[in-house]
């Protein structure tokens, strides 16, 4: 009887123990993605949750509050103003989101208006070039090799270069280069 009851008992201890680890690797994830977007639904579930059960729990960062978080990019400042902001002022993307947003709450302008640096987006049919680029097998170092040649930017040297897969034309590189990245 002995052997069994510790084999029952040893079991048990496993299956408690592997629970008790499982728990704490879902209660850690959820942290993690709620501290990654605590404005979202699911993060702010998280935070009233372990609120609830004692565990003090800041949806926002220390010294970052959701109104400024909010005020920053409810004005539709967009990544790439945050980068350049942070550029300007030599701060962090916390730091830079928190002195943004105050001072929009604050009424004070910012150094440019919102979207200034967006990236606007592209026509499709220079995003299908550019797919058809990069599906031909073409690397960095062509698209490198094609701006020197045309004396283009990255953007426009891959949609011209797309554009010349999709025709059926031959691209102006060392044949020994092209056989090697696009695999003929």
């Amino acid at each position: 009887m002995t052997s069994t009851t510790r084999t029952l008992r040893s079991k048990t201890f496993r299956i408690t123990a592997i629970g008790v680890a499982a728990t704490g690797l879902c209660v850690a994830g959820a942290g993690l993605a709620a501290a990654a977007n605590p404005t979202s639904s699911f993060g702010q579930a998280v935070g009233t949750t372990v609120n609830a059960v004692g565990v003090d729990w800041s949806d926002m960062p220390a010294g970052y509050t959701q109104a400024q978080y909010e005020a920053f990019w409810g004005a539709e400042y967009s990544g790439e103003d945050l980068v350049e902001l942070q550029e300007i002022w030599s701060l962090e993307e916390t730091e830079t989101k928190s002195r943004a947003g105050q001072m929009i709450l604050d009424g004070e302008e910012l150094p440019f208006a919102p979207g200034t640096h967006t990236t606007p987006e592209l026509p499709a049919n220079e995003s299908e070039a550019i797919l058809a680029f990069l599906d031909a097998g073409y690397s960095g170092g062509d698209v490198e090799e094609l701006s020197a040649l045309w004396n283009t930017e990255y953007v426009e040297t891959k949609a011209r270069a797309g554009q010349m897969v999709l025709d059926g034309e031959e691209l102006p590189l060392d044949p020994a280069d092209v056989a090697t990245t696009s695999g003929s």
